[in-house]
């Protein structure tokens, strides 16, 4: 398998490679974005993943490819700070890079970002929505189901450059939903951020079954 930080011939400023524990994240998060495209959560070349990987450095998924047939080996590597390309080379990350470098930026304890398209919660979060009473609350870290709990959400924006400039994340429940777009979620690893994306599509459908006449 040839990755994109491989040539074939020497390069004067070749890419970075993986460290072992981003090696291994990476082959998670692709197991899990196959896992999220067969729930048809991001069909066509939509959603997108990243790996932290020291002080600066994140992986980032290709802009253009389908997710659930993702390698690895096609993870791009970003400069975190600058939001941008360690060096050019004939890929290109998301066009939503500069979110999952906000996160990186905002939340130190952050080493995986995802990003899905999951049905009920894009139909349904927008300003002002709020869950409550469900044992599920429990999966963003709660001790109890008895709360109200607001989702953040922002109206879709295309400017995500903006948006990963200005953006004030919710450190807690660590996800964030561009409101009739998608969602956001963020953990210690690839699965902590797919569980709060599996939560909260969980009670989005409940919310949608109860509200049926």
């Amino acid at each position: 398998m040839v990755s994109l930080w491989q040539t074939s011939k020497p390069a004067v400023h070749p890419l970075p490679v993986p460290s072992a524990l981003a090696k291994q994240e990476l082959k998670r998060t692709t197991a899990l974005a196959t896992q999220s495209a067969n729930r048809s959560w991001h069909p066509a070349t939509g959603g997108n993943f990243s790996v932290r990987d020291g002080d600066d450095l994140c992986w980032v998924s290709p802009s253009g490819k389908h997710k659930g047939m993702l390698e690895w080996t096609d993870f791009l590597p970003v400069d975190y700070q600058k939001a941008e390309l360690v060096q050019p080379c004939y890929a290109k990350p998301s066009d939503e890079t500069a979110l999952h470098c906000a996160v990186y930026r905002a939340d130190p304890t952050a080493r995986a970002v995802m990003h899905v398209h999951p049905p009920h919660t894009t139909a349904l979060v927008g300003k002002d929505f709020k869950l409550s009473d469900n044992e599920m609350l429990k999966a963003f870290g709660f001790k109890t189901h008895e709360i109200d709990v607001t989702i953040p959400s922002l109206p879709n924006t295309q400017d995500m450059d903006k948006l990963g400039q200005d953006v004030k994340l919710n450190l807690e429940l660590k996800l964030l939903v561009l409101e009739g777009h998608g969602v956001y979620a963020w953990g210690k690893t690839p699965d902590e951020a797919m569980f709060r994306i599996e939560a909260l599509e969980f009670l989005c459908q409940l919310r949608s079954l109860n509200s049926r006449p």
